[in-house]
């Protein structure tokens, strides 16, 4: 079960130097954050001459506060003309500051303003977990970490070249200073990977030594005698695998390989993106309009957990790449209860999670009818973070973002070939024509992603389904979105979507648009009871999901190298090299798509990565060989299995 996050209170000393109560110690240095940032963690760490001329460098800070140490390297960052491509900043925080509190905090130093202001016009609802935001054009990625270190350190997927060492004394804060989290502190090390910190406290010397680290004292900051640095002294070789050749190609021009697409081209990869169809957008993702909220449950799962970092990473990733446009909105959804029994469900579960009521509140029925001026039959969950986009848009503006990235429709692949020799991936059609190669290949080509001999195992399914299009007239005004059993959506371009029945038919017909409009009736009585099913146009597509529900993101296995003995976990997994799979997206690819992109981005550029890894395991493709070997094990111990 995920514990809440609590917001920092803002308070300060008579100096005015920002105080915790809950740890009875302030957050920096009497003689100035700034200085301590420069002096103890920059120098201290032999920077900025050790980031100089490489292509991404990797921090991590045990405790983020008001965001001076980030905010400081940023700057220095930006100085350096020698500066690494990619500055990688992973800080943790147990109690994070509000928006507002940070606003108040960051203007004592107004030489740091305009990066605060970049910082504080992305800083995330203060849910629990990861959350990756893009600043400076891309170059700066900060993930933040919400959550108590001792949890979070060992789920999270990163070499980490320095280490900032800041939390509160380890006389008010013992935790932060443990053994247990010095273990995973070398477990994080890259090689040749240093540490520094404010105190010399013997936990502090002896907990960094006892994980590996040669420490010593330095001159300290301000009043303070000395500080400490530290060296790893248990090198190892990298495990990162950087591919030599920044070229690309995507399988899919839909919402998955668009966003893919556009993720690896801000790195500057060169990516070649095929389509089957004309232009983006034309199969799964190709509806009008459709909704993006997340999922929840009461144990907080791991589809809730990643549905919700998914969801606010996907209005970070729009506000970046189309920030005026009128295709998205980020106004808020109702999931309406499907009954009272189901509303009192949903009333345990905001309970129990505790979440931001800026992320989720129950509304009655009086209360849900007035936020979207409609009659409804019920209330249910309002997601004020929730909202609605066009999947073509967005497409689109994914694939315009990047001149890296090139397009190739009415092309079919048909057979995909790893060549030996060349170290290359070569999309061939039905013929044996080649269309593309290149050293890397996603496959992101929905239902038809595991048609290849490569992802022939994974087991994606096709879920047709039928959407009702209601021109804007028919119905009264409607801006937000409605859902539960059936949703309905607001209009764009004259057409509000509703739906959306299973069916059997690939096109459209009388009988699932009466089904879709009594779904409609069912949340908003009197909205859609006076249309003609038979007068309505649609479409019907598939959605290509998984048993699990989950999206299929990473690399794949290599069947031939596979030990189902051996190879239990996915870390342990044999790979082919260069083949990757964002696939099985469901009725949720508005919701996943952006983050999935970045978290498959992430891996094949060998970077941190932007979700905890178990989360990172679950959406692994190769846990479904896993899981077919720990049942057949399970039917072999009970004496139910023969060879």
């Amino acid at each position: 079960m995920t514990t809440p996050i609590q917001a920092a209170t803002l308070q300060l000393t008579d100096t005015g130097i920002p105080f915790s109560s809950a740890f009875d110690d302030v957050y920096h240095s009497d003689e100035g954050g700034i200085g301590q940032a420069h002096h103890v963690f920059m120098a201290g760490n032999d920077l900025p001459a050790r980031w100089q001329g490489k292509q991404q460098w990797v921090i991590l800070e045990t405790g983020f506060g008001l965001g001076l140490n980030f905010l400081a390297t940023w700057q220095t960052w930006r100085a350096d003309p020698q500066r690494c491509g990619t500055l990688h900043f992973i800080s943790l925080e147990k109690y994070p500051f509000s928006k507002a509190d940070l606003q108040t905090l960051h203007a004592q130093w107004p030489e740091l303003a305009p990066l605060a202001t970049e910082l504080q016009a992305q800083w995330p609802l203060l849910v629990p977990g990861q959350h990756r935001l893009h600043l400076d054009a891309g170059r700066v990625c900060l993930t933040l970490v919400f959550g108590d270190a001792l949890e979070a350190v060992p789920k999270l997927v990163a070499e980490v070249d320095t280490f900032y060492l800041d939390g509160f004394a380890p006389s008010k804060n013992p935790e932060l200073w443990s053994p247990t989290l010095f273990k995973q502190i070398a477990r994080l090390a890259a090689p040749g990977a240093t540490a520094a910190t404010y105190t010399v406290a013997a936990i502090v010397r002896e907990g960094i030594q006892s994980a590996g680290f040669r420490w010593e004292k330095r001159p300290g900051y301000g009043k303070k005698r000395d500080m400490l640095v530290a060296h790893y002294q248990n090198p190892r070789p990298s495990y990162l695998k950087r591919h030599p050749h920044q070229r690309a190609i995507v399988l899919g021009a839909g919402l998955a390989g668009t966003s893919v697409a556009q993720r690896l081209a801000s790195r500057g990869w060169a990516i070649t993106v095929l389509d089957r169809r004309d232009r983006p957008a034309q199969e799964c993702s190709g509806n009008p309009v459709g909704a993006l909220l997340p999922l929840m449950s009461k144990d907080d799962n791991r589809q809730s957990r990643l549905s919700r970092a998914s969801l606010l990473y996907a209005w970070r990733h729009l506000q970046q790449i189309a920030p005026q446009a009128d295709w998205w909105r980020c106004n808020g959804v109702l999931h309406q209860a499907s009954d009272d029994k189901d509303l009192d469900h949903q009333a345990q579960v905001v309970a129990a999670l505790g979440l931001p009521t800026d992320f989720v509140c129950m509304l009655d029925a009086i209360a849900a009818s007035t936020r979207i001026g409609h009659l409804v039959s019920r209330g249910g969950w309002w997601f004020g973070q929730g909202g609605w986009a066009n999947p073509g848009s967005i497409c689109q503006a994914n694939l315009l973002a990047s001149p890296q990235v090139q397009t190739v429709f009415n092309c079919e692949v048909a057979r995909i070939h790893w060549h030996t020799d060349q170290a290359q991936w070569q999309c061939l059609s039905a013929t044996g024509e080649l269309i593309a190669e290149a050293p890397v290949l996603v496959l992101a080509n929905a239902g038809d992603g595991h048609l290849f001999e490569a992802s022939q195992h994974l087991p994606l399914s096709k879920a047709w389904r039928q959407l009702t299009y209601v021109a804007a007239g028919q119905t009264t005004d409607l801006q937000h979105v409605v859902c539960g059993e059936g949703y309905i959506t607001p209009a764009w371009r004259g057409i509000r979507a509703i739906g959306a029945s299973e069916t059997k038919q690939q096109a459209p017909d009388t009988p699932g648009h009466h089904n879709n409009l009594r779904l409609a009736e069912g949340l908003l009585p009197g909205f859609t009871s006076h249309l003609d099913a038979s007068g309505q146009a649609g479409r019907v597509s598939y959605r290509p999901a998984t048993p699990d529900r989950l999206p299929i993101v990473g690399p794949l296995a290599d069947l031939v190298a596979f030990n189902p003995r051996k190879h239990h976990r996915p870390a342990l997994m044999p790979r082919l090299p260069g083949l990757y799979a964002l696939l099985g997206l469901g009725a949720r690819g508005l919701t996943w798509s952006a983050l999935m992109a970045e978290l498959l981005a992430s891996q094949i550029h060998a970077e941190p990565l932007p979700l905890e890894r178990d989360l990172v395991d679950a959406v692994d493709p190769a846990r479904f060989l896993i899981r077919a070997q720990a049942g057949a094990d399970t039917l072999q111990s009970n004496g139910e299995y023969l060879d």
